[in-house]
């Protein structure tokens, strides 16, 4: 499990970002694309930087779901 958070630049110490960085985490992915692990995103709007998140990891190859024609 790998905790996944940017620093709130206009906030306290280690507060995190309100929403996700995407070049960041695009960046972060293809430098650990030997691991393989779970990520937490650690970011205040939840849903929607769950929802660009998933969208870089299809980008980058990482969709390993399979389509089941449902």
């Amino acid at each position: 499990m790998v905790d996944y958070s940017t620093q709130n630049e206009n906030g306290e110490k280690c507060s995190h970002s309100n929403e996700i960085d995407e070049d960041d985490f695009k960046n972060f992915l293809l430098l650990s694309k030997d691991y393989d692990f779970d990520i937490m995103l650690e970011i205040k709007n939840k849903e929607k930087s769950a929802l660009k998140a998933i969208k870089i990891l299809k980008d980058v190859g990482y969709d390993k779901t399979k389509d089941t024609g449902k």
